[in-house]
């Protein structure tokens, strides 16, 4: 019995995390983790994520789970990305029917509606070399 409080606990603990607003300090807040997930919801499709894990980047999508280790101007290129989508971002649109990105860890969570292009995140995928037919090639060998 005492197993099952504490395993309800520890689960309604880890479904508790703050929604923040996105600014700067908020998206640093979870930066600041270094384990943290970097999602991209298309409008009518699925989500596709990129996870930060211990200096290992973890790709997420309709695909198998692609993992492996991540190189300094990757994570430079990938904050860039964010900054840009976040000075982007709008209030006026709506997660619920636009494309939208989400940045969280287990403590905060921030939405991000940015005024740009869906074609944008593919455009980073690919430069990381996590787009379907890099992958491929890349479990051919």
């Amino acid at each position: 019995m005492q197993k099952l409080i504490l395993c309800l606990g520890i689960v309604l603990f880890s479904a508790c995390t703050k929604k923040v607003e996105p600014t700067v300090e908020n998206i640093n807040k979870i930066f600041a983790s270094k384990d943290f997930t970097f999602e991209f919801h298309e409008k009518n499709t699925e989500c596709k994520s990129i996870s930060f894990r211990n200096d290992y980047l973890v790709y997420k999508s309709d695909q198998p789970t692609y993992r492996r280790g991540i190189e300094y101007e990757e994570v430079i290129l990938i904050n860039d990305f964010i900054q840009d989508i976040v000075n982007l971002h709008s209030y006026e649109k709506d997660p619920k029917t636009s494309s939208h990105y989400i940045i969280k860890n287990t403590a905060y969570k921030t939405i991000i509606v940015p005024k740009r292009e869906d074609f944008y995140f593919e455009a980073l995928l690919k430069t990381l070399k996590l787009d379907s037919l890099s992958l491929q090639r890349t479990r051919k060998y």
